[in-house]
């Protein structure tokens, strides 16, 4: 097979999904499928043959169905397996002269640091000072004597670089990596939303990542094991209900609902229908849904640098998709403002899928970058004009 393409590993606490996108043609998708899989909980994947088996049906399906093999695979490290270090990178010009492009890109591309057994995944300027102290998420085009660079670095465990290395040699597919929060900061949460600082944070089914983002990078990132599936845990626990049960009935959550005579979630599992007490369903729930905006508050106190007194929290990730009044109950539990954001790239436009757009958005950015390399003059023209600018 010639016809070779490159494709993204997205792995979420309970799903594996592959998507294989065209070299040519932006949201165009020669395969995507999904496959269910324990998960990971505290940085540990509950079943690493289930997992590696998973990764390893879905690169034969793909070759199977699309007729080609992905040449490299972009797999999206999960915030519990990465961690975010910053630091001052400093140029000194001399004597004062502009900014060009080259000088940005030599900062970025300096030797990372180094941390026991981590890897640095990504290398990301978050803000530039000038001579003159202010700061500028661009500073190309500026004057200056001296440039300083906030750097923000990202790390993934070696365990788990390993345990992906040792699949990309069973299938013969080339890997690299790719921190998942990072690439929800490029390309779910808006520019302008960035340049202020954001709380990012990715509620899935048994993780959350939290990540205050700042311009191109994040200058912390953290996690924690709770999830959507802990609704129906505690719904299985208190209620005693089968899982496949508690699991239709979070589907069927509804806080903005205040019933008063008795009314019932109906759901219908293996071809016959249940029928659950709205109001006792939702006090279990919503108590669950508190504790994680709780651990929210937490996540974010946790890192080394105080944030603004007002900072806006946005939401995505499975964890609170399609289930009205529970961005409201984090916003009264951690005081600030919170908005359910997601993908607008079809068919993946659902808070669920934030992680997995955004890797593709990374991938599609490099291949973009290679297309500019391979055709020189043309290309290089079309990104000065397309290439981010101060507002």
């Amino acid at each position: 097979m010639t016809n070779k393409k490159v494709a993204v590993l997205d792995i979420t606490s309970d799903v594996i999904t592959l998507v294989m996108q065209d070299k040519k043609f932006a949201d165009s998708f020669a395969f995507h499928a999904s496959a269910n899989y324990s998960g990971y909980q505290d940085g540990e994947f509950l079943d690493k043959s289930e997992l590696i088996g998973a990764v390893e049906s879905l690169i034969e399906s793909c070759t199977k169905t699309a007729f080609a093999e992905p040449e490299e695979i972009m797999v999206g490290v999960p915030a519990e397996f990465t961690s975010v270090f910053c630091k001052e990178i400093v140029k000194n010009f001399g004597a004062v002269r502009t900014v060009t492009e080259k000088d940005v890109d030599e900062i970025i591309a300096g030797e990372p640091p180094e941390a026991e057994l981590k890897t640095v995944i990504s290398a990301s300027p978050v803000w530039f000072t000038l001579d003159s102290g202010n700061a500028e998420i661009v500073p190309v085009g500026k004057q200056t004597a001296k440039l300083t660079c906030q750097m923000s670095y990202v790390f993934c465990v070696n365990s788990f670089i390993a345990l992906f290395d040792k699949i990309s040699e069973m299938t013969g597919v080339r890997f690299e990596y790719a921190p998942a929060m990072l690439a929800e900061v490029m390309y779910i949460v808006p520019e302008e939303a960035r340049d202020t600082g954001v709380l990012l944070v990715d509620a899935g089914y048994m993780s959350t990542g939290v990540a205050y983002a700042y311009g191109d990078g994040m200058l912390g990132q953290t996690s924690f094991s709770l999830g959507r599936g802990h609704l129906a845990g505690d719904l299985m626990f208190v209620d005693k209900m089968p899982f496949e049960n508690a699991a239709a009935v979070v589907d069927k959550l509804n806080f903005n609902l205040h019933p008063t005579g008795g009314e019932k979630y109906f759901v219908s599992v293996g071809g016959e229908s249940f029928d659950y007490d709205i109001v006792h369903t939702n006090d279990v729930c919503s108590a669950r849904v508190e504790q994680i905006a709780e651990e929210i508050v937490v996540a974010a106190a946790s890192f080394l640098f105080r944030l603004p007194s007002d900072y806006k929290i946005m939401l995505t990730g499975s964890c609170f998709q399609g289930i009205p009044g529970a961005k409201d109950i984090v916003r009264r539990v951690t005081g600030h403002e919170t908005e359910i954001v997601g993908p607008v790239l079809k068919p993946f436009d659902k808070p669920r899928f934030a992680s997995l757009a955004g890797l593709i958005g990374v991938q599609r950015k490099n291949l973009e970058k290679a297309e500019r390399e391979k055709f020189g003059f043309i290309y290089k023209l079309k990104e000065k004009l397309f290439r981010r600018t101060n507002r």
